[in-house]
C-alpha cells in the first residue's frame, strides 16, 4: 500500500507541474486542484480523488475498491479479523491478505504503466527510454490493455 501511495503521489506531482506545458492530458479540474497547496498531508484518498478528475486516464471503481480494501486493512482489519481465533477468522484474514496483495500489485502496475506512457514523450521510440523505464514495460501494456478495455464498455 505504501508503494501504491508513493507512485500516485509522485504522479500527482509530476503532473501539477508539467502537464500543462507538456502533456496535455488531464482535465482544467485536475490542473487547477492540484496546483492549489494542500494544508495536510496527501493521503491515498486525496491522490485518487485528484487523479479520478481524469476519467479517461484511470479506471474510478478500481481506485474506490482499492481505497475501500486499504482502509479496512489500516483502520478495521485487527477488529474484522483477527479479534478471534476461529479458523474461519483466520481463512478470511489471509483470503483477504491475499486479495489485497494482488490488487495492490495491479494497481502499482497500471500506475507505473502510465509512468512508461509519460516517459514515451521524451523519447524518438520505445528502444530508446532509459534502461529503468524498460522494466516497467509489460506494465505499459497492462495500462493500456486496461484503458481500451474501460473505453469498450
Amino acid at each position: 500500500t505504501q508503494r501504491v501511495e508513493y507512485i500516485t503521489g509522485e504522479l500527482i506531482k509530476h503532473l501539477s507541474e508539467f502537464d500543462k506545458e507538456i502533456y496535455r492530458i488531464t482535465s482544467e479540474e485536475f490542473l487547477s486542484t492540484s496546483q492549489k497547496p494542500f494544508k495536510s498531508i496527501m493521503t491515498l484518498g486525496k491522490i485518487f480523488n485528484l487523479l479520478k478528475l481524469n476519467p479517461k486516464l484511470v479506471i474510478e471503481e478500481d481506485l474506490n475498491d482499492y481505497l475501500a480494501k486499504r482502509n479496512l486493512f489500516i483502520h478495521e482489519f485487527w477488529k474484522n479479523y483477527l479479534n478471534s481465533t476461529s479458523d474461519l477468522k483466520v481463512k478470511r484474514a489471509v483470503d483477504f491478505c491475499v486479495d489485497f496483495g494482488k490488487h495492490s500489485d495491479r494497481i502499482e502496475s497500471f500506475f507505473k504503466g502510465f509512468i512508461y506512457f509519460l516517459r514515451l514523450r521524451h523519447v524518438e521510440d520505445r528502444s530508446k527510454i532509459d534502461n529503468e523505464t524498460k522494466k516497467w514495460e509489460k506494465d505499459f501494456e497492462y495500462f493500456m490493455i486496461t484503458l481500451q478495455g474501460k473505453n469498450h464498455k
